[in-house]
């Protein structure tokens, strides 16, 4: 207890009930408060309802003078309060504060508190004012409700016309405040306001008194600061407003708030900053916390949150569609992080829940708008609780909405619609667009996307002829992401459970998205044969997840026209895996690096491939984008592969600047053996300082030899493929009859029937079919194609492997399949083989998510007295020979079908002995 303040939170009795009936047996528990009830019992994860809350508290006699009021931070969703048995006030809404004069109702000694919380679900005949359709609720509809008190409660002891709130607008330039101060009920005497503002350093700058008049519930005023410090993420300078109620020479009342002077401007397509280039390296931030779904665990995990953010070169979060904890924005304010934050978003657009968003939205910026970090706020996510794609009225209700935001907070950009199709802008600061794509995978499709969005598509904004446009909104991607899986063992509690939230996520995406079990899939599919353990296949994923961004940032920071971008996400959320940080806010295995691509200066290179035959020349197309800062001058580029070196003198860079230094050429060395190289570029000053460094890894191969099986004969029924084996040198033979390896697009009766009698066959399709015969028609084993299903891997990525033992143990990297293996990654996959074929005869293949979905995209079998091999990696797509990945995998793959075997035992067990 403090002097004017007792704090409710701690442990208080509570009951839960389906319905509004109240009836039948109920449990009567222990909650902590304050913490979502789905956060504390097992039972109730999924569970929305309403909760009935009890707290008896002592309050001395002495303590009850001038008026008590009970505060809530925010309470989902209704809430009806009661102090010894009287109702005291009732409350629409979840994410925001309210309180209530609850004078009257407390005595001295013992005092009873209820609260009643009603969390609608969406059955009308349960909640027939507020089914949550019609409510704003955020990401509930994703990873589970959110019920209850979630934010502190707390008893304050005040006068009862206290001042409730500062409303501050600086103006940077002139170091002018427009203000305003609000009283909890009109002043019933006279009174002064004492105004005193500190400077970042906590010098007094500023005191001075203001006289009030009886009767105002609000009270405008305006100061000015000299020598004004402005806040930025480099130097967030705060400045400290005090203002005392002041009677008969006696302060009665105080309040206090932080603020900065900050401008950010949306101009000619780019960012500015305080007048200065503003590069937006942001990341979605859900808001969640492991183990208290949206309550902040502390201000300290706030703190380490950020910092391993700014570590990452993260400049801006995207707080998504949540109203944060007021703490989340004071720590931003005060370590240097901007924010994008945004109004919670509902089911369905009705008069009703129109009215709510309109509400929150008025409360949301009147709460949190003297934060210097927050910068943009958003109206609607996603088309979420909309229809702007085909409803006009919806779409004239946004534009009514951002011109009313726009003239009640001039101080920040508005985004109207974040979009993703098929919806659009309607009139937006912002053109930002949300995209997302597998990458080694896609990243034709993503180079088309970039390419679109930085020549400002027709995409962007609402076809239907009532957009407004300037051409000069800055353009951005605010939605980009892949995923890489954190380690389960990191994720335990205190107790060494596992989080509860890995049995949720069943119900998306087919599945891929439930992570319990994950351990038990990996042993199971016998993905230890290729990884060695889960902890190796993790830490693979999120080497996978950095090359996917890293290639996904440089295609954009080589377009001038783009200002910025977000990724998808700070920290994974429950079982969305695509984090910088995973739910426990540990590190990807990448911390460290990450900064090298995600700053205000890069070094970008573009590639058409990276993987080389030794002695080839490798051909780069370099840029540097430097997007915020000081000007580059007398710089150098050092471009390095083994002891081989070049310098290329740039001229002088004024932000923001994407210079195109042209195509250079690197030598691949010679080599004997496969290898990864590395090919490192080193922006350096003239005094030797590095300014920024970046690199391409490249799989470099010996020159080849005569194939293996240049001995055996070869046929196939297509020209194109008899012609290409013709040129990698191995032996023709005349027909069908006459091979002993037969390689083919496709199989029949024929082929089936040679195989049997003792041919080997490499399979390589390049379209749906069945592998029967070759498999028992019971296991149904198929080719399907990977477009249209979520092998595609675009939102919950999907992990290619290749087995590198055997006929493969000598393709450099891996066992994932990454960017060195670009020109051969399947469009099909290989469906149905079980357990026992993932045991020993698939040699590559691919699982989803959280190890969900595996399918082969190489296997092989015995048939008769021959050997069939399959696989839907991709070997034709350039030239024989000219791709040295597809040239050798061919050949292994037709070593594999005249060799193939399983593994000798004393073989596994020097592998394993050596891994060990």
């Amino acid at each position: 207890m403090h002097d004017n303040c007792i704090s409710l939170d701690g442990t208080w009795e509570f009951l839960h009930v389906a319905d509004d009936r109240l009836s039948g047996p109920a449990e009567i528990r222990q909650i902590g408060v304050p913490s979502p009830w789905q956060a504390q019992f097992s039972d109730l994860r999924m569970r929305a309802g309403i909760g009935l809350y009890r707290k008896t508290i002592e309050v001395a006699a002495e303590w009850l003078h001038d008026s008590i009021w009970l505060r809530f931070g925010a309470v989902f969703h209704n809430s009806r309060v009661f102090i010894n048995g009287e109702l005291v006030g009732t409350n629409e809404g979840g994410f925001l504060p309210f309180s209530f004069d609850v004078t009257s109702y407390l005595k001295p000694g013992s005092n009873e508190i209820k609260v009643r919380v009603d969390s609608p679900t969406d059955n009308p005949a349960e909640f027939p004012d507020s089914p949550l359709a019609e409510i704003p609720f955020g990401k509930q509809s994703w990873y589970g409700p959110l019920s209850g008190i979630w934010q502190p409660v707390y008893l304050e002891r005040r006068i009862a016309d206290h001042m409730t709130r500062i409303r501050l607008v600086p103006n940077r330039e002139t170091g002018r405040v427009m203000a305003g101060v609000f009283f909890a009920r009109p002043l019933t005497d006279e009174a002064q306001i004492r105004i005193e503002v500190s400077d970042p350093s906590g010098k007094v700058v500023l005191d001075e008194m203001h006289e009030t008049q009886v009767g105002v519930t609000s009270m405008p005023f305006e100061f000015s600061v000299t020598d004004v410090e402005s806040w930025s993420p480099d130097q967030p300078n705060l400045y400290r407003i005090r203002m005392s109620l002041v009677r008969g020479g006696t302060v009665k009342d105080e309040v206090e708030d932080r603020f900065g002077f900050r401008t950010i401007e949306a101009r000619n397509g780019k960012f500015y900053l305080n007048g200065e280039p503003l590069y937006l390296r942001a990341a979605l931030d859900q808001d969640y916390y492991p183990d208290t779904i949206c309550t902040v665990p502390s201000v300290a995990f706030l703190e380490d949150q950020f910092r391993k953010a700014k570590e990452l070169g993260i400049n801006c979060l995207r707080c998504h569609i949540k109203a944060a904890d007021p703490r989340y924005y004071e720590v931003a304010d005060r370590m240097g992080l901007l924010i994008w934050t945004e109004l919670p978003n509902g089911g369905m657009a009705t008069d009703r829940s129109r009215g709510r968003k309109e509400k929150l939205l008025k409360g949301i910026v009147d709460r949190d708008g003297n934060h210097p970090s927050i910068i943009i706020w958003t109206i609607i996510n996603e088309n979420w609780g909309v229809d702007l794609v085909n409803d006009p009225d919806h779409r004239e209700w946004l534009k009514r909405t951002f011109a009313w935001l726009k003239a009640y907070d001039p101080t920040r950009l508005v985004v109207d619609n974040s979009p993703l199709a098929p919806s659009f802008h309607v009139e937006s600061d912002i053109a930002d667009y949300h995209f997302y794509a597998a990458i080694p995978d896609h990243r034709d499709e993503w180079d088309k996307f970039v390419d679109e969005l930085a020549s400002r598509a027709s995409w962007l904004y609402s076809p239907h002829g009532d957009a407004v446009i300037t051409g000069r909104e800055p353009l951005m991607c605010s939605e980009f992401g892949n995923w890489g899986l954190p380690y389960p063992k990191d994720l335990r509690d205190a107790n060494g459970e596992e989080p509860w939230w890995f049995e949720t996520g069943h119900d998306w995406g087919e599945g891929v998205m439930y992570a319990h079990g994950v351990e038990n899939r990996f042993s199971d599919w016998s993905m230890d044969r290729v990884f060695g353990d889960l902890r190796r296949f993790v830490i693979a994923a999120q080497w996978q997840q950095f090359r996917a961004l890293k290639y996904e940032i440089e295609a954009m920071r080589r377009k001038p026209s783009l200002a910025g971008y977000v990724i998808t996400e700070l920290h994974d959320c429950h079982w969305e895996s695509n984090g910088l940080l995973d739910m426990r806010r540990n590190p990807r295995v990448f911390h460290e690096l990450f900064h090298i691509i995600n700053a205000d200066t890069v070094i970008v290179p573009k590639w058409e491939r990276v993987s080389y035959w030794a002695g080839e020349t490798a051909r780069l197309h370099l840029f540097v984008a430097h997007g915020a800062g000081p000007e580059l001058e007398d710089c150098q580029l050092e471009i390095s592969l083994c002891d081989a070196r070049q310098n290329l003198p740039l001229p002088r860079i004024d932000a923001p600047f994407v210079l195109d230094l042209g195509h250079v050429e690197v030598a691949i060395p010679e080599l004997t053996e496969p290898s990864l190289r590395r090919i490192a570029f080193d922006l350096r000053a003239s005094d030797g300082r590095l300014i920024a460094h970046n690199h391409v890894d490249v799989a470099i191969h010996p020159k080849r030899a005569a194939p293996a099986q240049a001995r055996q004969l070869v046929w196939s029924a297509d020209e194109d493929l008899r012609d290409r084996l013709h040129a990698m040198g191995y032996a023709a033979a005349r027909d069908l009859e006459e091979a002993t390896v037969v390689v083919a697009r496709h199989h029949d009766k024929a082929i089936a029937d040679r195989v049997r009698q003792g041919a080997n066959l490499l399979l390589l399709p390049e379209h749906e079919m069945t592998l029967y015969p070759f498999f028992p028609h019971w296991q149904n084993v198929k080719v399907k194609s990977r477009d249209g299903t979520l092998w595609r891997g675009d939102w919950a990525s999907s992990f290619s492997w290749l087995r590198r033992a055997g006929h493969f143990a000598e393709f450099p990297g891996g066992p994932l399949l990454d960017e060195t293996m670009d020109r051969v990654l399947p469009d099909y996959v290989i469906s149905g083989c079980n357990l026992l074929d993932f045991q020993a005869r698939v040699f590559a293949g691919l699982v989803v998510g959280w190890i969900h979905k595996p399918v082969a995209l190489g296997v092989e079998r015995t048939y008769g007295r021959g050997r069939m091999v399959a696989s839907t990696l991709r070997l034709f797509q350039d030239d024989a020979m000219a791709d040295p990945t597809a040239t050798t995998l061919l050949d292994s793959l037709i070593d594999l079908s005249v060799e193939a075997r399983a593994p000798r035992l004393e073989e596994a067990v020097r592998a394993a002995e050596a891994a060990a």
